[in-house]
């Protein structure tokens, strides 16, 4: 089932990039985000039954402050996105871990919003 992820940015200058994708069951979406040199308490996410908000609130190291860079590709500023879903998530089943630079956060479908097989049986 391929239903397409919606996707807000609200500035296109500070956008996190990320990959989503539906779990192998078809029960849970996961979204994964680089976020090079972020800690787990610069993150916030936030769950709606529609959306996912991710966004990140680096703090700038005080040894920067005295650096005087050549140089300077890899941004140090706030940014957010918000990933729109299809169906409807469970906001109490929300997952998220970092691990090696990666953002990995994975939210389970609303069991309402989640196909189920019936199976018929013969009558006796």
């Amino acid at each position: 089932m391929n239903e397409q992820v919606q996707v807000s940015v609200t500035d296109p200058t500070t956008q996190l990039r990320a990959n989503v994708y539906e779990t192998p069951g078809g029960d849970s979406y996961v979204i994964e985000i680089p976020v090079p040199g972020v800690k787990p308490d610069e993150i916030s996410i936030e769950v709606t039954v529609d959306t996912v908000t991710v966004r990140t609130e680096p703090r700038q190291q005080q040894d920067e402050s005295e650096r005087k860079y050549l140089q300077r590709e890899h941004s140090v500023e706030s940014m957010s996105r918000v990933f729109e879903f299809p169906r409807e998530l469970d906001t109490d089943n929300v997952r998220a871990t970092l691990e090696n630079g990666i953002l990995k956060v994975r939210v389970r479908k609303a069991i309402a919003a989640r196909p189920k097989v019936i199976r018929v049986e013969q009558a006796a």
